[in-house]
């Protein structure tokens, strides 16, 4: 892969390496020193346990042949593959989805990584589960979300009069986990065990990528032979001005530290968009903490000659495709405006497993510049613990009133805020540089999208501030961290909603809808105890005419 930089970038991306270069970063990487990032014993003991992502190639193409023999018996025995995970367990699978498509001869894949009772219905809608095969798909095995789809499809899969349900199941998970136990007592068909010393964003082209784009008849073996290869460029012995990943991580840094330049905005076409949904979770779960943060931007209605807030630097994915070359124009009027923005020329859509590599070193390298740890998450879990809280309740038959209460505002928005002056009470808010972040619990239905993309685009355009955007709870796993873990720089708006059709998810006294929603509330109160500025509306039926509504106010 080719990089393209500005002058002025240039300028910043040196800024960053020579940063790199003081730190040994090319040398400390790759012998695995925590010291790059840490200087305490128990950081430094902690992150040894999480690089085993950087040579993963070589391990997964080891296994290869129990990967392929088992593609090809789901290819002869299923007509769909269900992926049930969350976070780095099935934004991998989705990008390998998208990009590649349906491919003939080979089962459809679907990836789930909600609880929202409605996109479960939409998934379950488009099988039969007697023909499908579902992974679950977990680092820990103990995520709520594939716990729930579980649940559900395994009694699904009974139903259909399957007579060993658990031959319609697969796991990928690290040794000794409760899913591989889940695994062995309900006589799954495979389980396959992943690296320990890999983190979930980290995971792509380990068991959780590779085996369900196996399975859709993607040429994985290409693909990590083609990572391999490419690897020798972001390596120790590659110069630091070749270096594509260093210079990307230096530019992720360096516009942070010393220019205040922290909205990376992706320029993705639509061959590879949601790459940039990828890259957006890897990049905030692992800078976003302590304070600091790189603010990725995916997915973002790019506008020409839009007059951007200096907080903006950019990424141009470029493929050479027929929509890139809209992107290219967009570029040349940013390169015009003096706006950093470097260009990563992307030949063929197999140097995939190349750029997720590429990304990973970038956002390892940034985060020695930023001097923080990007392989934890230390706020991830606390949404998580006062979502249980909510269920707990839920379990007791206590409903709290704050599920469905019209709208929540956090005790640090001193002014009362109203439906009717949503729009000037949220604008009032924004400081600085902020964000505006729009979290929605919902499913996607094209009316929905729409409208919600209406509303991204309408406050961008009245503030000039970047958007974030990201469907709930699948954010908690990563914007989530960087939300609760940067300086304050964001106005938070959760959407709650009442689904057309609620699932009760079998084993438990809870619906996936009030668990979407217990999760919607169990965030609003973990970002409130974090004294940011966050906005919950819950929202009822007709969904699209309803949001369409507080998009007028904007």
């Amino acid at each position: 892969m080719n990089t393209h930089e500005t002058p002025l970038t240039e300028g910043i991306i040196r800024e960053g390496l020579i940063k790199l270069d003081s730190l040994s970063f090319n040398t400390k990487f790759w012998e695995r020193d925590a010291s790059l990032w840490k200087k305490d014993k128990e950081s430094q003991d902690f992150i040894v346990q999480f690089l085993g992502w950087q040579k993963v190639y070589d391990w997964t193409l080891d296994h290869l042949e129990e990967v392929l023999n088992f593609a090809k018996d789901v290819k002869e025995n299923f007509k769909h593959c269900v992926v049930m995970g969350m976070g780095g367990s099935s934004l991998a699978p989705e990008v390998f989805r998208t990009v590649f498509g349906k491919q003939d001869g080979y089962p459809e894949l679907i990836v789930l990584d909600t609880t929202n009772p409605d996109w479960v219905s939409a998934a379950r809608a488009r099988i039969n589960p007697a023909q499908t095969l579902f992974i679950f798909a977990s680092k820990s095995g103990g995520t709520v979300e594939p716990s729930s789809q579980f649940a559900y499809f395994f009694d699904e899969v009974k139903k259909s009069g399957v007579k060993e349900p658990g031959q319609n199941f697969a796991a990928i998970t690290d040794k000794s986990t409760g899913l591989e136990a889940l695994a062995k007592q309900h006589k799954f068909r495979h389980t396959f065990i992943n690296p320990s010393d890999i983190g979930g964003r980290f995971s792509a082209l380990s068991f959780f990528g590779i085996v369900p784009a196996a399975i859709m008849g993607v040429d994985v073996k290409k693909i990590l032979t083609l990572a391999k290869e490419q690897a020798a460029s972001f390596g120790p012995q590659a110069p630091l001005k070749e270096n594509a990943a260093l210079k990307l991580g230096a530019l992720m840094g360096a516009c942070n530290v010393n220019h205040g330049r922290d909205k990376l905005t992706l320029l993705t076409p639509k061959d590879l968009a949601t790459f940039g949904l990828w890259a957006e979770q890897l990049v905030a779960e692992s800078t976003g903490k302590e304070g600091k943060g790189v603010v990725p931007v995916a997915g973002e209605t790019l506008q020409a000659n839009f007059d951007y807030r200096e907080d903006r630097f950019f990424v141009h994915l470029s493929t050479g495709s027929e929509d890139d070359k809209r992107l290219s124009e967009l570029a040349a009027q940013l390169d015009e405006h003096e706006v950093p923005l470097l260009t990563i020329e992307i030949n063929s859509l197999y140097e995939l497993g190349a750029l997720f590599l590429l990304w990973e070193i970038a956002t390892a390298a940034a985060g020695a510049i930023l001097a923080i740890n990007p392989f934890d998450q230390p706020n991830v879990q606390e949404a998580k613990t006062m979502t249980k809280e909510v269920l707990a309740k839920l379990a007791k038959g206590d409903i709290p009133a704050e599920i469905t209460a019209p709208i929540l505002v956090s005790k640090d928005i001193a002014d009362e805020v109203k439906l009717e002056t949503l729009a000037q009470d949220v604008y009032s808010l924004l400081e600085s540089n902020d964000y505006v972040a729009l979290l929605p619990y919902v499913y996607p239905s094209p009316d929905t999208e729409r409208a919600l993309t209406t509303l991204r685009e309408k406050i961008m355009q009245r503030t000039k501030r970047a958007v974030l955007f990201g469907y709930g709870p699948r954010y908690l796993h990563y914007t989530g961290q960087l939300h609760k873990g940067d300086g304050n720089n964001g106005v938070f708006i959760i959407f709650s909603a009442e689904p057309e059709n609620d699932i009760q998810i079998p084993g438990q006294h809870y619906s996936f809808g009030q668990l979407c929603n217990a999760q919607a509330l169990g965030d609003f109160q973990a970002l409130e105890s974090k004294g940011r500025r966050v906005i919950k509306l819950h929202l009822k039926q007709p969904l699209a005419e309803n949001i369409r509504k507080i998009s007028d106010l904007f």
